[in-house]
């Protein structure tokens, strides 16, 4: 028979991942460090080199890839929680418990998004703090969607995250196989240069990485603008595209899971 939801069990696993992220400060300090790296040596080294884009300084173009970097690579990494539970057996003990896998791993994706969530909220004030963006009221208002914007973005690499490590059981191969994923769509996100720049080919394959859409998201919230390439609904196509991906992705996420061996 099958099991519903359980929502105090999402719940549950949920406030665990959570505890477990605040408990790890070396974790959050190295992401926001990196990521405040990227920001201050790209963003105010190259950008005095580089100028503008669409009248756009490149600070304020590069602060939204950024932060979507530090969404990436910690909704990525929460998979890995998966290898240390079935490690450390606690995986069995949650298993064993009357509810169903899938209330679970919701929990996990859940927690995971909900963790590297506050990863690029920090990022995003630390960009405001840098000049990155203009303080209006608008921003205030565009602030507020990012939000709800990184929670989107964050789902579905975690689910992905939790697949990669629903297969796999020893930790360095989940970092290896995970870095190896992650760098591409990080690249290829937009994050340095625009898309309307570059050689068609590599627009093709931009148009084919979904942080790509994120990462436009997050302009749009925070700058107002997005690409001329996706036109004045760019928005709404990196929304759709975002909302196809979290479905795919959560729904691979809970699959493979559900047929893991403990």
């Amino acid at each position: 028979m099958v099991q519903p939801l359980s929502g105090q069990a999402i719940y549950v696993v949920l406030l665990r991942e959570l505890k477990r992220y605040w408990r790890a400060k070396a974790r959050i300090i190295s992401s926001i460090a990196q990521s405040f790296f990227f920001l201050a040596i790209f963003g105010s080294g190259l950008g005095r080199f580089i100028g503008d884009f669409g009248g756009i300084n490149y600070l304020s173009y590069l602060a939204p890839g950024i932060i979507g970097m530090g969404l990436l690579f910690g909704s990525m990494f929460s998979g890995v929680s998966v290898i240390f539970d079935r490690q450390f057996g606690f995986m069995k003990e949650m298993l064993v418990a009357p509810v169903s896998r899938t209330s679970i791993i919701l929990g996990k994706i859940l927690g995971g998004a909900v963790t590297a969530s506050i990863q690029g909220i920090i990022l995003m004030t630390v960009a405001g703090l840098m000049g990155a963006f203009t303080p209006t009221l608008a921003l205030v208002a565009g602030a507020l969607t990012a939000v709800g914007v990184m929670l989107l973005i964050t789902a579905g690499f975690v689910g992905l995250g939790v697949a990669i490590g629903s297969t796999l059981n020893d930790f360095h191969a989940f970092q290896l196989l995970t870095t190896f994923v992650m760098w591409p769509l990080f690249m290829l996100s937009g994050v340095f240069f625009p898309i309307d720049v570059v050689p068609f080919p590599l627009q093709v394959a931009m148009l084919l990485d979904p942080m790509f859409y994120g990462v436009e998201l997050l302009r749009w919230c925070l700058l107002g603008t997005g690409t001329p390439l996706l036109g004045p609904l760019g928005w709404l196509i990196s929304l759709g595209v975002l909302a196809g991906f979290n479905a795919l992705m959560v729904g691979l996420g809970t699959y493979l899971f559900s047929r893991a061996q403990v």
